[in-house]
């Protein structure tokens, strides 16, 4: 016998954000709807801070001339000026690891980029492997095995897409991960380009032994003090993989 009932569709499945059903009863707001979480401040917090580190690193790269002008006019000033200059570097890795910054290997930044390279690939082919998607055809026939074969690809079809998005999710958690370690490489490229100018002003006083205002040996002891804790906290700083939503702005070159 031949039914002549329209035969029912179940819904597909919506790319990430699906739409409320009409007749769905309305909700009540929540108490904390459209305010940030714990979480999401404490991680604005985090990349603030970053941010102020990065500034603070670009702040003493800027003041490489001044420096090198002091050099060759008092040699002993300018001793102290890479001192003071070497302990505001500390404090803004300090403060940059503090909020979860990391110093990245090249072994490490070449595994998050090989990562986050065959994440994405993995994800595109499940996209593109996607079976047809099931449509309403209208058959007011055989409606009993008609509706079977409807649900077997509206089935097939859900399972798949949500490998699909699954894949599309990890992939880009992977890319997240790298932009922050990338950002964080920055960070610490520019610190030890900061240092090298450092250097590169401590040699030229010591080239400059015997200029009348050239420092003495406690100058150069309380120096070289502030340059072997920069470096030693430069040593110190975590490697790994960083924490993306603490990502902040790197400094410019």
């Amino acid at each position: 016998m031949i039914s002549m009932t329209t035969l029912s569709v179940q819904p597909l499945p919506v790319w990430r954000t699906p739409l409320r059903d009409p007749r769905a009863p309305a909700q009540e707001p929540s108490p904390g709807f459209g305010l940030p979480s714990l979480m999401e401040m404490r991680d604005a917090q985090k990349s603030m801070k970053k941010e102020m580190a990065a500034k603070r690193v670009q702040a003493v790269r800027e003041r490489r001339d001044a420096l090198m002008l002091m050099v060759g006019i008092d040699p002993r000033a300018g001793l102290k000026m890479t001192a003071e200059l070497a302990k505001e570097l500390k404090s803004a890795v300090k403060d940059y690891v503090e909020a979860g910054g990391r110093n990245v290997t090249d072994g490490e930044m070449a595994m998050m980029g090989r990562d986050a390279k065959d994440a994405r690939k993995v994800a595109d082919e499940a996209f593109d492997g996607l079976p047809a998607e099931p449509k309403d055809i209208g058959i007011e026939a055989e409606t009993a095995r008609a509706d079977a074969e409807m649900k077997r690809g509206q089935a097939a079809y859900a399972a798949a897409f949500g490998i699909a998005d699954w894949r599309d999710a990890t992939a880009d958690r992977a890319e997240a991960v790298l932009g922050a370690a990338m950002t964080d490489r920055g960070f610490f490229e520019q610190v030890k380009m900061a240092v090298a100018e450092l250097k590169e002003a401590r040699e030229k006083i010591k080239a400059d032994w015997a200029h009348l205002k050239a420092p003495n040996k406690d100058d150069w002891k309380a120096a070289d003090r502030e340059l072997a804790e920069l470096e030693k906290a430069i040593d110190m700083a975590p490697t790994g993989a960083p924490d993306p939503a603490a990502s902040g702005a790197s400094v410019k070159a």
